[in-house]
């Protein structure tokens, strides 16, 4: 008996559009020369339609869940702006989340989103998790696309250019004659971390600059724990004219660690960070950030997930395209 699929190939298209065409989906933007043809290779094949496989598609919640460690995060508004948009053309809705315990498995998460409360999950690793803790959290009876994060043993997630990200900051340094550069990074447990400080080596190498081991303090993605970090790079003996750091909120932390600590940014310490939002225009001084492409990535999650709702393979996507772009404020001068 032929399937769908078999249909699809025939028709040399997608499952989903296989699936609205035969399901006679008036809205779907399909051309008319493609629907002729999805129809006569069901016409070939003697296709007949699972009926009962359709019913359970049609009792679909019409909702997918966006976790993230924190709601009043402004880095994850625009991912939920992202999300918001696809799931909205898509006749869909989008139900926000947080999980912010240290630990978290199958059923913590299917607490926060409920039984039968969603079609699928979005979630954004809390940095507390294991690859462990984060395995389990996706063994749900939704489909699950991890946002910025990759975890050996689960298929679909959509990850941002770290190291690239970090790379566009280490350039920018450069320019400005800085040498003797630090890194603020990010959790330790988190793979998005590994790759911006995996990104900071390389770009240093790849500069002929050296990397001071001291200047590189693991730390984490809150305003205390960049503080707390820059106040120890700041007691050093020798300390670098600029510091770059993983995460937006512990470059906010630096800021004050700084201030506190009596050192003048930028005049004798340059920041720069990773990730912008508003608040970025408003510390003293500005700061100079690279900004990631958080609104067309979470898009991009939501697009996998929909599709795979309606037929089609989860992947591991890297959003390359639009790039990170440097925003140069005021935390930043010339050496």
């Amino acid at each position: 008996m032929a399937r769908l699929r078999d249909v699809a190939a025939r028709a040399q298209v997608s499952l989903s559009v296989a699936s609205r065409v035969l399901n006679n989906d008036t809205e779907a933007r399909i051309s008319p020369q493609t629907r002729e043809r999805v129809m006569a290779a069901a016409a070939e094949l003697n296709y007949v339609p699972d009926h009962r496989a359709r019913a359970l598609r049609l009792s679909r919640a019409g909702a997918i869940a966006l976790i993230v460690p924190e709601v009043n995060n402004a880095i994850f508004s625009s991912l939920h702006q992202g999300v918001q948009e696809v799931v909205h053309d898509r006749h869909s809705s989008v139900f926000l989340a947080q999980l912010d315990t240290d630990s978290a498995d199958a059923r913590s998460v299917a607490e926060v989103i409920g039984h039968g409360r969603v079609d699928g999950v979005i979630l954004q690793r809390n940095e507390h998790l294991t690859d462990d803790d984060l395995l389990a959290a996706t063994q749900l009876d939704v489909p699950v696309v991890l946002f910025n994060t990759r975890l050996e043993g689960h298929v679909g997630s959509v990850a941002l250019d770290d190291r690239r990200a970090v790379a566009i900051a280490i350039d920018h340094l450069r320019d400005l004659g800085h040498e003797d550069i630090g890194f603020i990074a990010g959790a330790p447990r988190h793979d998005a971390a590994l790759r911006r400080l995996e990104g900071f080596r390389q770009s240093m190498t790849a500069a002929d600059l050296a990397v001071h081991e001291e200047w590189i303090v693991p730390a984490g993605w809150e305003a205390p724990a960049g503080a707390a970090a820059t106040r120890a790079v700041l007691a050093l003996s020798s300390r670098p004219t600029a510091l770059v750091t993983a995460s937006l909120n512990a470059a906010i932390g630096a800021l004050r660690a700084a201030h506190e600590a009596g050192v003048a940014v930028p005049s004798e310490l340059s920041i720069v960070t990773i990730q912008d939002a508003w608040m970025a225009r408003y510390t003293v001084p500005t700061l100079t950030a690279v900004a990631m492409p958080m609104r067309q990535a979470g898009a991009r999650a939501a697009t996998m997930l929909l599709d795979h709702l309606g037929g089609e393979p989860l992947s591991n996507e890297l959003v390359a395209d639009p790039a990170p772009e440097l925003i140069a404020r005021e935390s930043t001068a010339a050496r």
